[in-house]
């Protein structure tokens, strides 16, 4: 009994500690460019009641529908660097802008193209 126990111990040990195959390694290829229908967005937010200087720290929200814009669904939130937010790259299509800082702001609608860099400006009052 004392036998078969350690035999089916080793066993296990053997079939435990075997060695993968990491040397091949899964990975999902693209195999399709789809730079055609992607643009890049960028926006630049200026405070309309300080002689339009760009504002540092102001929220730009990226919607894609008005419906999304009235119940605040927003895709993307980005802080304003030196006046600026950069969306980087977004599918082609129509999107709703809505820049913040404080208690001011303002909302536009921006149309991306493909493989468009497409700079929208807010102006927030």
């Amino acid at each position: 009994m004392k036998n078969t126990l350690l035999l089916l111990v080793l066993a296990s040990t053997l079939f435990a500690c075997s060695k993968s195959d990491s040397s091949n390694p899964s990975q999902t290829i693209i195999t399709s460019d789809s730079s055609q229908y992607s643009g890049r967005l960028k926006v630049i937010v200026l405070d309309g009641t300080n002689g339009n200087s760009n504002i540092n720290g102001a929220q730009v929200f990226l919607y894609p529908s008005y419906e999304d814009l009235k119940r605040n669904y927003y895709l993307n939130i980005v802080n304003t660097a030196s006046g600026a937010a950069d969306f980087g790259f977004i599918l082609q299509g129509n999107y709703y802008l809505r820049a913040q800082s404080g208690n001011k702001g303002d909302t536009n609608v921006v149309q991306v193209m493909g493989q468009k860099t497409i700079t929208r400006t807010m102006i927030v009052r």
